[in-house]
C-alpha cells in the first residue's frame, strides 16, 4: 500500500473537512496522531487536539502544511515495519479504497495503535442504490477505487481484530430505496441510500481501553500473571500474597481490580474466588 500523498490543504465543503472527525472528541492532552492522506483534515485536528503531536505522511508539504503538523518526514514510512503501539489515532481515509492486502494493512495500522487508540478510515458502499441500478443496466464498475458492503468491512475488521466498530453515513443522498426493497434488498440503518461510510476502528473495547490507560503495562502484565497463576492453582497462597502486595503499592483500587478480573480470567469461578478473597 502507497502511505505517502501530496495533498492540498484546503477542502471547500467543510463537512467532509469535519466527516471523520466527527469520531475525535477535543483532547487538550499531547497525543500522538498519525494522519495518512488527507492534507484537509489537520486544521481540524488542530483545533480538536491543539497539544496533539502530528505525523503526516507526505512526500513533500507545502508552508501551511508544516504549520500544522509535527513531521512531515517521507522516510517515516522506513521507521514503521518494526515499530508498534505509538499513536493515539490514525487517521487513514483512503485505507480501504486503494490498495490490495486490505488485511496486512489493517494490521500494521492496529500494531502502531497503543491498546486506547482508533483507526479512522472510510468506504464506498456497494450497496447505495446509484451503484446498484448501474450493476442493473450492465454497467459494471471499472477504476481502482474498492467497494465494499459494511458486512464485509464488520468482517475484515474482526479478522484483523479490531474490537469495537462504529459506523457513520457520510452523506446520505436524496434517493428513494423503494425498488431495491421491493427486490428484497434490507436498508437496515439507511444503508441503501449512503454512498460513504466513515468507521472508526478500536483497538481495544471501551472498557478495556479505560483499564489499560490508568496503570503502566508493566503492572497489568504483573496483575495479569499474577492472576491466571491463581486461576489454574499455580502455588495460590504465594501469589495471593503477591496480588495484596502488588495492590498495595501500587494504589490499585478495588472498582479497578474487579473490572480487571472480569477481563482477564475466565472461569467465573476463579472469578468469584478472587473476589471473595479480596473482599471485593
Amino acid at each position: 500500500m502507497n502511505l505517502f500523498l501530496v495533498g492540498d490543504i484546503e477542502m471547500k465543503n467543510d463537512f467532509e473537512r469535519r466527516g471523520l472527525l466527527k469520531f475525535v472528541p477535543p483532547n487538550f492532552l499531547p497525543v500522538k496522531v498519525l494522519l495518512i492522506e488527507g492534507a484537509g483534515y489537520l486544521s481540524g485536528l488542530r483545533e480538536l487536539l491543539p497539544a496533539a503531536q502530528i505525523a503526516f505522511m507526505t512526500e513533500e508539504a507545502s508552508p501551511e502544511v508544516k504549520k500544522l503538523c509535527d513531521e512531515f518526514r517521507a522516510d517515516l514510512i522506513d521507521e514503521l515495519p518494526s515499530a508498534e503501539k505509538i499513536f493515539e489515532l490514525i487517521v487513514a481515509k483512503d485505507v480501504l479504497t486503494f490498495g490490495k492486502n486490505f488485511y496486512a494493512t489493517l494490521l500494521t495500522m492496529k500494531r502502531l495503535l497503543k491498546d486506547s487508540g482508533a483507526l479512522l478510515t472510510q468506504f464506498y458502499n456497494v450497496r447505495f442504490v446509484k451503484v446498484l441500478e448501474n450493476l442493473r443496466r450492465g454497467r459494471f464498475l471499472n477504476n481502482e477505487r474498492r467497494f465494499w458492503a459494511k458486512a464485509d468491512v464488520v468482517k475484515l475488521l474482526d479478522d484483523a481484530t479490531y474490537k469495537e466498530i462504529h459506523f457513520l453515513p457520510a452523506n446520505n443522498e436524496k434517493v428513494s430505496a423503494t425498488t431495491w426493497e421491493d427486490f428484497g434488498f434490507e436498508n437496515f440503518s439507511d444503508d441503501l441510500t449512503t454512498k460513504i461510510w466513515f468507521v472508526k476502528a478500536c483497538k481495544c473495547t471501551a472498557e478495556v481501553a479505560a483499564l489499560k490507560e490508568l496503570f503502566t503495562p508493566e503492572v497489568r502484565a504483573e496483575l495479569s500473571r499474577i492472576l491466571h497463576r491463581i486461576e489454574y492453582g499455580i502455588d495460590v497462597e504465594e501469589n495471593f500474597g503477591r496480588l495484596i502486595d502488588l495492590r498495595e503499592r501500587e494504589e490499585i483500587f478495588d472498582e479497578y481490580l474487579s473490572d480487571f478480573i472480569n477481563q482477564v480470567v475466565i472461569h467465573e469461578a476463579a472469578q468469584d474466588f478472587i473476589r471473595r478473597r479480596l473482599m471485593i
